[in-house]
């Protein structure tokens, strides 16, 4: 009810005007471009950090490909004494305690009474944890406090990630479009080896009730509602701004809601897929320790390289499929890194034309600026880093974010004025579920799911009994926060104070009304819908200043030649727009069209 119909809006009106978010929303409705802003600035956010996740599937491959040369196992299938802890385990040797593979005492049995988390991890959990990103080390626990220094070879990972995004985007979209082919494709081939692989573990049957069986207490648990919602818009890249860049780039006339429905439903499938994955390998996990399988694993970041690794070590020619599962886990990253990035940097070639001509130089600048400003996420604290900036940066901003893009799209710019844009752009006509969710439900999910969200907010420092985070650690999460949000109040302050007209009610109206710079790119595009519709009124406010000049328009027109349709703005907040110009007569013709 939120995340297709947002996904299918998005991408219709970057095709309609071929601009990126902030030009979109500053042309469309100037009171609301701070929307746009707001995109780009929380997509610059997710992709400093979502580099670092790309960057530790690098670090993955590079160990893998390691443990090939040396002829060795792969590297979390043991217990090393380097990084290893005595609650260490190998799930493969967890009868016996003492092996020369294990390298550490394993402990025989552990009792039902005991903590899993607490007293035994298994080596992949350790050696994400110990020896990749560094969070413990058997001389200290680091927190955000105390973060420590870089990680040299996570940072020379991370240099090698912002390498790939720059050669692929430093000549355009244009330069990565037949790499998605592949980088979109070859996932699904993994994925499905490892869930076939999955559900013939022993114990993965209760591993997937426990995915698709109920737990109806948990829906009074904002927390749950939150999580969804961030799914959503994270799986589909809503209010983010990558769909409206992809959608600019379509052809005109190209049916773009047929795709973005068969995409949303790749998406659902998908995600079912990989959940089966993570969850038949943890009630494995949970079947062999005689555990409970929500004792078995973490959730955040580092699931995906503790679960994962685990189905990969079970796999025949482990080292080959280890190798092409972290480089599909790299090529999905390089997919949301390629809409993110561009996104923004496309938002800043439409505003300022001239940096179209110096496309790599502006690209390079913006990855080295990602990269130094990523470099906290590479220390030995930097999880905890990350946490803050996803939590803050892109949680509570984008589910804020797409409130204010539907107010601005549905109920200042108008229902109406969208079903016509659509109808004659794809002959496409909304069904009354897509309206009916465009205009009430999603906007009141998101409401409910954001006032929810703050009434039980509980800030990260006293929500964490082990002393990870410090006090000033959610004031800088606000800052990140208010970074994306606070561009929409005051981007709306300036576009309504700069409007003409003698009284704050005119101001206001002009600033929600879209521009004469409105409307598709093509000048054959545009001459064609103002054919279509009988009236130049449609792309935007017209300079209007005498009564003569209403009469010239020929307001007793139909709009639409073959049947009478309204384009007039419809918004419940601006009701009586029509009757008022830049002088701030009220023009008698003028309500002819009323």
């Amino acid at each position: 009810m939120v995340g297709k119909p947002l996904y299918c809006m998005e991408l219709a009106l970057g095709q309609y005007c071929s601009l990126g978010p902030w030009s979109l929303f500053k042309r469309m409705c100037p009171l609301g471009a701070g929307v746009g802003v707001a995109m780009c600035v929380t997509a610059t956010i997710v992709c400093i950090y979502y580099n670092v996740l790309m960057s530790y599937t690098v670090f993955y491959t590079a160990a893998v490909l390691k443990s090939i040369f040396m002829a060795e196992s792969l590297p979390w299938d043991v217990c090393d004494e380097a990084w290893a802890t005595e609650h260490c385990f190998v799930r493969s040797t967890l009868n016996l305690s003492l092996t020369e593979e294990v390298g550490v005492p394993v402990v025989r049995f552990f009792q039902q009474n005991d903590s899993f988390t607490g007293r035994m991890q298994p080596s992949p959990e350790q050696y994400f944890e110990r020896y990749v990103i560094q969070s413990s080390t058997k001389e200290m626990d680091y927190t955000l406090n105390e973060p420590g220094g870089v990680i040299w070879q996570l940072a020379l990972c991370l240099i090698f990630s912002w390498a790939v995004v720059f050669f692929c985007l430093y000549k355009g979209i244009q330069s990565s479009g037949k790499a998605v082919y592949f980088t979109s494709t070859f996932p699904f081939v993994i994925l499905l080896v490892l869930m076939v692989r999955g559900v013939l573990l022993d114990g993965a049957v209760e591993g997937i009730i426990f995915l698709f069986k109920p737990q109806w207490d948990r829906l009074l648990d904002v927390t749950v509602w939150r999580s969804a919602a961030a799914q959503v818009f994270f799986s589909l890249s809503v209010a983010q701004g990558p769909l409206i860049m992809f959608g600019s780039y379509n052809k005109f006339r190209m049916k773009v809601y047929k795709d973005a429905m068969i995409v949303c439903s790749l998406d659902t499938v998908t995600s079912i897929i990989a959940s089966v994955v993570i969850f038949s390998v943890l009630g494995n996990l949970a079947h062999q320790l005689d555990v409970p399988i929500s004792s078995v694993a973490k959730g955040g970041p580092g699931l995906a390289f503790i679960a994962y690794p685990e189905a990969l070590s079970k796999l025949p020619i482990p080292h080959l499929w280890a190798v092409l599962f972290f480089f599909m886990l790299f090529l999905l990253g390089l997919d949301s890194e390629f809409g993110l990035l561009e996104g923004s940097l496309t938002a800043l070639h439409d505003e300022y034309p001239s940096l179209r001509s110096k496309k790599a130089l502006v690209t390079g600048i913006a990855c080295s600026i990602c990269f130094l400003l990523a470099l906290p996420c590479v220390t030995h604290g930097g999880l905890y880093v990350i946490d803050l900036m996803d939590t803050y940066g892109g949680g509570f901003a984008i589910i804020l974010i797409a409130f204010f893009e539907i107010l601005a799209v549905f109920w200042a710019y108008g229902m109406k004025r969208l079903q016509h844009n659509l109808d004659f752009m794809m002959k496409y006509k909304p069904s009354i579920y897509f309206r009916s969710c465009w205009v009430v439900i999603a906007p009141l999910i998101l409401l409910f799911i954001f006032i929810y969200t703050m009434a039980d907010y509980k800030p990260f420092a006293t929500n964490d009994p082990d002393g990870k985070y410090p006090k000033w650690a959610d004031g800088v999460g606000w800052l990140l926060a208010l970074a994306s949000i606070a561009q929409i109040p005051l981007w709306a302050v300036y576009n309504l104070v700069k409007q003409p007209g003698p009284t704050w009610r005119q101001k206001l109206w002009q600033a929600s009304q879209p521009t004469t710079e409105w409307g598709p790119s093509a000048q054959e595009d545009r001459d064609a819908e103002l054919s279509f519709y009988g009236m130049p009124i449609h792309y935007g406010r017209q300079s209007i200043t005498t009564e003569n000049d209403v009469m010239e328009m020929d307001v007793g027109k139909p709009y639409r030649q073959n049947g009478a349709v309204d384009l007039r703005p419809e918004s419940r907040i601006f009701s009586e727009a029509y009757s008022y110009r830049l002088s701030g007569l009220d023009n008698p013709a003028f309500t002819q069209i009323n």
